[in-house]
Formats: C-alpha cells, structure tokens, sequence
C-alpha cells in the first residue's frame, strides 16, 4: 500500500469519528441521553464489525472495502463476520478479485439517485469460509443482473426473492 493511500484512508476514518463525536456532543447539550446512547452503541458495532474482519487476515481486500465505503455515492457496506477461534486461510488477492468482479457488474444495474446499502458476510462452516453479500431489491433489471452474477465462475447461488443475495466459499 502506498503511503498516500495510507493519509487517505487515515483521514476519512478521522472524518468519520469525528462526525460521531460532533453529534455525540450535539446530542448531550441538548440533553438527548437516548440518542447519546444509541450512538455510542452504532460506534461500537461498527467497531466490532471492523475488528471481524481484522481477524481474517485479509488485509488488501479490507483496504479495499473501506475506500469503496469512502468513496462510493451509491454503495455502503456493513460487514459480518462469524468466524470464532483460528479463522479458515484465505487467498486475499483472489478475495478481492472477486469481490470486484461482483462490484463491477452492480452499477450497470443500479437505479439513477439510489443508495444500496449491503451486507457482506463471513461465516466459517467446517473448515470453508461462506461469502454471503446482500443488499435490497432495487435494481433495474434484477433477472438480468441474477444472470450476468451467475456467469461469474465462483458464484454459487445467486438468490432475489427478499433481497439479491450473492453467495460464494473461500
């Protein structure tokens, strides 16, 4: 990773906190215990989802996930991981090229001035690390974008009937 990429992604996580302290501030002036708790509570699961993903020892593909979150307009992505104890060993670059593959076909089916939040999802069954990726319905053309993710060679189930549901094992 180069050192500029490193002054990016440390200012947009300051910016982030910073945010999260400004209304924690904001919500104890006005007195606003609830809502300073609700916070809190939001920092501190985003925080453990962080760390999930810390310990999969991945570290090109959270780079990766962090800056589309940064970056992106349209796509936020909140992270799981189910993997207890010595996590399953996983290629990162095939990881992360994969992920790609995926994030490369989405915008083409995306509806102008939508905002597609999903969840990406590590779970350890056996000894195999389950991929599952979600987000909401609202695409343009859902057969076809169930379609295009099904030819990728990796992908093993692609479901639509609540939510597109993309699903892969490491």
């Amino acid at each position: 990773m180069k050192e500029q990429d490193v002054v990016e992604m440390l200012r947009h996580y300051r910016h982030d906190w910073l945010n999260d302290l400004q209304l924690i501030l904001g919500y104890a002036q006005m007195g606003k215990l609830d809502k300073i708790q609700s916070k809190i509570t939001e920092v501190m699961e985003r925080s453990n989802q962080e760390r999930g993903l810390d310990r999969l020892n991945i570290p090109k593909t959270m780079v990766w996930l962090y800056q589309l979150n940064w970056r992106s307009e349209t796509f936020q992505l909140h992270f799981q991981s189910f993997v207890d104890g010595q996590p399953a060993i996983m290629d990162d670059e095939a990881l992360l090229t994969k992920i790609q593959k995926v994030f490369q076909i989405l915008p083409s089916y995306q509806k102008e001035y939508e905002e597609y939040i999903g969840t990406l999802i590590f779970k350890k069954v056996d000894h195999t690390i389950h991929i599952h990726l979600t987000f909401d319905q609202n695409w343009t053309d859902i057969e076809a974008l169930k379609q295009e993710l099904e030819s990728l060679s990796f992908i093993e189930k692609v479901t639509t009937e609540e939510m597109l549901r993309i699903e892969w094992q490491e």
